[in-house]
């Protein structure tokens, strides 16, 4: 059977306006995304790099700690919850109890509100994800955070 014009398989998300994307405020930053999902990975870093930011990939909580305590802080993390080595609940743990530097956090999981998440829910996206809205969180906590010495 042939389908016509308007019969068409809807995409399972919808791509963010790239012209809305570019004009939107906040968008310059570093992000370090944390997934042992390769395929996740490369897409969460294909939208951000579209968006403009800049991007570092860590394969696991591991591999992003011995970022984190080696380097400068990214703008904001991307943290997936299940994955070998150091899970993203253990990896937030360290962030929040001051071992590594403080940095705003969106998670990306498959994980369900039964088990507790690190981060408020406001800043926890459901895979598979809407990209325009990972655009949305990540410029939201960019702009959140401090900039300054508090006086």
């Amino acid at each position: 059977m042939l389908c016509t014009s308007d019969e068409r398989t809807p995409a399972p998300f919808e791509y963010a306006n790239p012209d809305q994307v570019a004009d939107a405020p906040g968008l310059a930053g570093r992000v370090l995304v944390v997934d042992d999902d390769a395929d996740i990975r490369e897409s969460v870093k294909e939208v951000l790099e579209e968006a403009g930011y800049s991007v570092v990939l860590a394969n696991d909580g591991q591999e992003a700690f011995d970022y984190l305590s080696q380097n400068p802080p990214p703008d904001c993390v991307v943290l997936d919850l299940w994955m070998p080595v150091m899970d993203g609940w253990s990896l937030a743990s360290e962030v929040l109890i001051g071992r590594l530097p403080p940095v705003p956090m969106l998670v990306v999981t498959a994980a369900n509100a039964q088990f507790a998440y690190p981060v408020p829910p406001r800043y926890v996206l459901r895979k598979p994800f809407n990209p325009a809205r990972l655009l949305m969180l990540v410029a939201e906590l960019i702009e959140l955070q401090p900039t300054g010495a508090v006086e």
